[in-house]
């Protein structure tokens, strides 16, 4: 399932980042690579605040939509 399916609140694992190879290396040096757990903080028009680690990540609803995760 997307990130961008997830509600606020919920807690999820990325399973696999899809899109061009600048995409996932940009994700990656956020943190945001397969085995790390998310936190959903808001969800404003599409637009996420996420958790990963100690810091926040402001994601548009596009690179929400490549990050696949599984619910925890």
């Amino acid at each position: 399932m997307s990130l961008a399916l997830m509600g606020i609140g919920a807690r999820a694992r990325v399973t696999n980042v899809s899109g061009a190879d600048s995409v996932k290396k940009h994700l990656g040096a956020l943190g945001v690579v397969a085995g790390t757990v998310l936190t959903v903080y808001q969800i404003s028009y599409g637009n996420m605040i996420v958790g990963v680690h100690d810091s926040r990540l402001a994601l548009n609803e596009d690179l929400a939509r490549r990050i696949q995760v599984e619910p925890l």
